[in-house]
């Protein structure tokens, strides 16, 4: 009989500690806690979120300082909003993930919210001693698939006449 705590062979529990993974790195991301988001890669991390490349943990540590400075000055705090998240199990202590995703900016001084952008995230996490890690991860705003939506239509209208 299978496990009554899994959903597509991933038991709930493990399905619980990867979503706090990927939600930790996140927040930590948005806080520019750079350093702690270390905490959740994989060392072969590879992607790229929200135009940061991703290229082994160690790429990620060289860049913290540069990262670090280039948002230091700003009045601007981001936020991802994540929900929808899946799970699909792989091979060798894998799981893909899948999520839908908003990024927004507040303006500190103003109070102003902007949408920056709406899309996924898609990505693979890996267990390692019992704990799960972030192995691939990456954005795909909406407006990639938006602007691949009106190309489409155009050639088939094309087509059409």
């Amino acid at each position: 009989m299978p496990d009554s705590n899994s959903y597509s062979g991933i038991r709930y529990r493990d399905q619980q500690h990867i979503e706090k993974v990927v939600l930790s790195f996140c927040e930590h991301f948005d806080n520019g806690a750079l350093d702690k988001c270390l905490e959740y890669m994989d060392d072969s991390i590879r992607g790229e979120i929200d135009g940061v490349k991703l290229k082994g943990k160690q790429n990620w540590s060289a860049k913290i300082g540069e990262l670090q400075k280039s948002i230091k000055d700003t009045h601007y705090q981001t936020r991802h909003m994540i929900t929808n998240m899946q799970f699909f199990p792989g091979a060798d202590d894998t799981v893909k993930v899948s999520m839908y995703s908003a990024w927004l900016w507040t303006d500190l001084t103003t109070g102003q919210i902007q949408l920056m952008s709406m899309g996924y995230y898609k990505g693979k996490v890996v267990q390692k001693g019992g704990k799960w890690f972030i192995a691939v991860l990456n954005s795909l705003p909406d407006s990639r698939l938006v602007k691949q939506f009106y190309q489409d239509v155009r050639e088939d209208s094309v087509k059409v006449r």
